[in-house]
């Protein structure tokens, strides 16, 4: 025989208590912006590669002599970059059961919600994997990014690097880990900073009041990537570049398949897509390989 009082956890009684399951959330998908900001086509059916050519500017115009005969001839040149699309695709199995006794969503849909946002984010980490093959990069690992940086980025995308491409025609964007982001705010805000050292007046308000998501500065909209992520070290490597930097290619839009197994009573639910990506021109984009230590 048990003594004391009877509360809502003595054992045995709460095993006679209903149970009830809040409405299951969603996990967020982070941003992916990453795929808009390059160049990009779809290409036809039946094509497996697709060749990205970029024609070399011909020498300057010559200055001539009346009466003499000109034979200087210039030659096209093009500097090709093939892409060769691979298929992804992500499986998702759901009972029939659950699809039966799920009372608090539509679990068909969400499935088919996440698999979409399993093939963008999977999309923008093969775009972000092309920023580490810029060559020219700063500030450093260890180093936070300021306005300096963006601007010189700005300067070296704008002057004519490589005969073969030129300068980068604009926009230009940036994508970057929030932390890298969270940097040049400070910089352009804290009092202590040449960029944040400025009187009182509207200028100040305005860069105080900076960031709200994808705002330009220095003429360049800053995106962030939510899905650039930070090394051992705390660093984190994002880009500032022009779309003519890199090129995607779809061979097909996202394709989804369901098949039944009466046998085991499931059904299988699958998106599958066929893209490629590649850089082409280097000299159009800048990698900003900087500090993205958590500011909390």
């Amino acid at each position: 025989m048990a003594t004391g009082i009877s509360i809502s956890s003595t054992s045995n009684l709460s095993t006679g208590q209903k149970i009830v399951v809040a409405n299951a959330r969603e996990a967020f998908e982070p941003d992916a912006p990453d795929p808009d900001l390059i160049g990009g086509e779809r290409i036809p059916v039946g094509v497996k590669q697709w060749d990205v050519q970029t024609y070399a500017r011909l020498a300057a115009a010559d200055e001539l002599t009346e009466g003499t005969d000109y034979s200087v001839v210039q030659q096209l040149v093009t500097a090709t970059v093939t892409i060769t699309p691979s298929e992804h695709g992500i499986i998702v199995t759901l009972s029939k059961r659950l699809i039966r006794r799920q009372g608090d969503a539509n679990v068909v849909s969400l499935a088919g919600s996440q698999m979409g946002g399993s093939l963008r984010r999977q999309q923008a980490i093969n775009v972000i994997a092309l920023y580490d093959t810029i060559s020219k990069t700063s500030p450093g690992a260890t180093n936070a990014i300021d306005i300096t940086h963006l601007r010189g980025a700005v300067a070296y995308l704008l002057t004519d690097n490589d005969t073969g491409y030129g300068p980068a025609k604009p926009p230009i964007v940036a994508a970057l880990h929030i932390e890298q982001i969270s940097d040049i705010m400070q910089d352009i805000t804290d009092p202590g900073t040449a960029a944040g050292n400025r009187p009182a007046g509207f200028g100040n308000d305005m860069l105080a009041r900076w960031w709200k998501g994808s705002d330009r500065l220095y003429g360049v909209q800053i995106f962030h990537s939510g899905n650039i992520t930070r090394d051992s070290g705390n660093d984190a490597k994002g880009a500032v570049f022009a779309p003519s930097f890199a090129h995607m290619v779809m061979a097909n839009e996202a394709d989804p398949t369901e098949e039944d197994d009466n046998s085991a009573r499931v059904i299988e639910f699958g998106l599958f897509q066929e893209w490629g990506e590649a850089e082409i021109a280097d000299p159009h984009g800048v990698e900003i390989f900087s500090d993205a230590v958590s500011t909390l």
